[in-house]
């Protein structure tokens, strides 16, 4: 198989972990049968979820699509640090609001809203890498893939948000994955080089050292989703369709 479709591959099953987990905390997160503090940890942890994965993700598909052929290419990324921390604290405000009021206005505009704030962590972390040469975006490009993940992500997370049956959940963790990588190969394709500025490309991290980071960052997510599945079962499931009708039907009896 092409080397391209695996690293294609790679990054559709990295994004569509983190996926899983940040739509198995927005299924339970509106349980209102929860404690605050247990809904505040599965928005908490759909939220880093959901941002740890666009970056690192897309700093995959940057070490292997623009800087694939440049040797000397290094990734400064200690300004992303401040810009995760601020998109954290972002999207779990903006979660905490869904969980509190989940209904479609809310959580199609909030998931709107994380979609972009999603597409300027993949925009800055492809901006991360230091070539010898001056990196740039398409701005007009990277505006409309910005609007077409906000909306995406406002429909997954609108499925995704208490959904109540294992085939919108499905549907929800496969859009935001597919749309998600989409999105971070239409970036890295709207880069752009200038030769005539030069850039300190000596510090920061080496494609190698990169991968290296990725794969540990991939591995987190899948222990993360492990450890809250085994938290989680202690806890009510959530109601299903099934489970809606009866109720319904036992209260009209």
């Amino acid at each position: 198989m092409d080397t391209h479709v695996l690293f294609v591959l790679g990054v559709l099953l990295g994004n569509g972990i983190g996926c899983l987990l940040a739509v198995f905390c927005l299924v339970r997160m509106t349980d209102q049968r929860r404690t605050a503090r247990n809904r505040l940890l599965l928005v908490l942890v759909a939220s880093w979820a959901l941002v740890e994965t666009a970056r690192d993700d897309m700093l995959f598909v940057a070490a292997t699509t623009i800087h694939m052929n440049d040797f000397e290419v290094r990734f400064l990324l200690a300004p992303s640090m401040a810009l995760t921390v601020f998109a954290v604290l972002f999207t779990s405000a903006i979660l905490w609001l869904v969980a509190m009021r989940p209904r479609p206005l809310w959580t199609i505009g909030g998931g709107t809203a994380i979609g972009l704030l999603l597409s300027a962590m993949c925009v800055q972390a492809a901006l991360a890498g230091r070539a010898g040469s001056a990196m740039s975006i398409d701005v007009v490009a990277a505006a409309v893939i910005a609007a077409g993940l906000g909306a995406m992500t406002g429909i997954a997370v609108w499925l995704g948000t208490g959904a109540t049956s294992r085939q919108t959940i499905a549907t929800a963790v496969a859009l935001l994955a597919i749309c998600l990588t989409i999105a971070q190969y239409l970036i890295a394709k709207a880069m752009t080089t200038d030769p005539s500025v030069t850039v300190d490309s000596e510090t920061g991290f080496s494609p190698i050292q990169l991968g290296v980071l990725t794969a540990v960052a991939f591995g987190v997510r899948a222990i993360a989703l492990t450890v809250m599945s085994m938290i989680d079962e202690n806890h009510p499931e959530p109601l299903t369709d099934h489970d809606v009708v009866v109720a319904d039907g036992r209260r009209q009896g």
